[in-house]
């Protein structure tokens, strides 16, 4: 039993928290199941970082062109343009300005596709739709609360932290190192301040976005070791995946004893048509037929030791067939000629002096 920690009011059992003694590796069968139920190793701070730097880039070679419309917005509204007193003035600035919006809508729409091609490309454009069907087992209150003492949550807080120090350093340092600039710009014109404002915003990204990506290839190899740490197996997990792969060995071992009886069953079936049965009186039988028109040689239809060997003898006395006892000519037969086989060429004149013989008995 866990250890439990005790006071007047609750107890706790530690044990609840351990982790299962897993130690192997995933199997590959693991894995594609898992795959199949949409748990795959992938980042999002890797699609967040790389989304980041794609925005960057757009923003690089539409800056120009959003500052200067921009800067036709503010001269519109603060102008003192008369023709917009009468206008519904959302409709006039979407119409009037749809340039610029179609320009802020490309930049969204670009990292928002740039990020869904990352996610597809991480996973392999896996497709699951076993991840979003209902499963009441991921509203367990019990494995919640585990989980927000897990690793993992930890990580999390500790990236989250990361990026919001990487956000508010980078910002500071900037902001500080352009601040004669930037109090300067209430003397400055319009224009020249959008265009600041701009290319001091691309400034913050891009170093932002080197800084999320930074964090984000670590965040991926964690990913990478801690999905592959989730999958880990126990030995006896292994052992029972390696049974429903290569069969259960019971199971096995009974289809094996079913077989044998079918086998059995049809080869006792074949001993009354047998013309002689040739034996070593203690382990040995085997039943021969010979038909010159359909056979090149003879041909053994049912062999068997021990309790075979004496079923086959007490069919063949209830269905009058001869027994001829034969050790040595017996256990040749047996080791060298299969069931419904001809016999080796070898083995042709000691079976037909056998055969003869038998002709001879039952003419007499």
């Amino acid at each position: 039993m866990g250890k439990k920690i005790n006071d007047s009011s609750f107890s706790i059992d530690l044990q609840l928290f351990a982790d299962p003694d897993k130690t192997e590796d995933p199997t590959q069968r693991r894995i594609e199941k898992a795959r199949e139920e949409g748990n795959v190793a992938q980042s999002k701070e890797f699609n967040m970082g790389v989304s980041f730097l794609a925005v960057t880039a757009l923003l690089y070679f539409f800056g120009t062109a959003i500052a200067d419309d921009i800067v036709k917005v503010f001269y519109d509204y603060f102008d003192l343009n008369t023709e917009i007193i009468d206008q519904n003035l959302i409709t006039y600035g979407m119409t009037l300005h749809s340039d610029l919006w179609m320009k802020v809508a490309f930049l969204f729409i670009g990292g928002a596709l740039i990020s869904l091609m990352l996610g597809l490309i991480q996973t392999r454009f896996l497709l699951a739709p076993k991840a979003v069907q209902f499963d009441i087992s991921k509203i367990n209150p019990v494995k919640g609360f585990k989980n927000l003492f897990s690793l993992k949550k930890v990580v999390e807080l500790l990236k989250n932290l990361a990026k919001l120090g990487v956000v508010v350093i980078l910002s500071y340092q900037i902001i500080v190192g352009n601040i004669d600039t930037v109090t300067g710009l209430v003397d400055q014109d319009i224009a020249s301040s959008i265009s600041f404002t701009v290319a001091l915003i691309l400034e913050i990204m891009f170093k932002l976005g080197l800084a999320l990506l930074f964090i984000s290839l670590i965040d991926f190899w964690y990913q990478k070791y801690e999905y592959k740490k989730n999958l880990r197996m126990t030995k006896k997990e292994v052992k029972d995946e390696h049974k429903d792969m290569e069969g259960n060995p019971e199971v096995k071992k009974k289809q094996k004893e079913f077989m044998q009886k079918i086998v059995f069953s049809r080869m006792i079936q074949e001993v009354p048509t047998a013309d002689v049965v040739v034996t070593n009186p203690t382990h040995y039988s085997v039943a021969i037929r010979y038909e010159s028109e359909m056979m090149g040689a003879p041909k053994v239809v049912a062999k068997g030791m021990d309790e075979i060997a004496f079923k086959i003898r007490e069919v063949a006395k209830e269905n009058n067939v001869p027994i001829v006892e034969k050790p040595v000519l017996a256990r040749s037969l047996y080791s060298e000629v299969d069931i419904d086989e001809e016999i080796t060429e070898e083995l042709y004149k000691p079976v037909a002096e056998v055969l003869a013989y038998v002709y001879n008995l039952n003419k007499s």
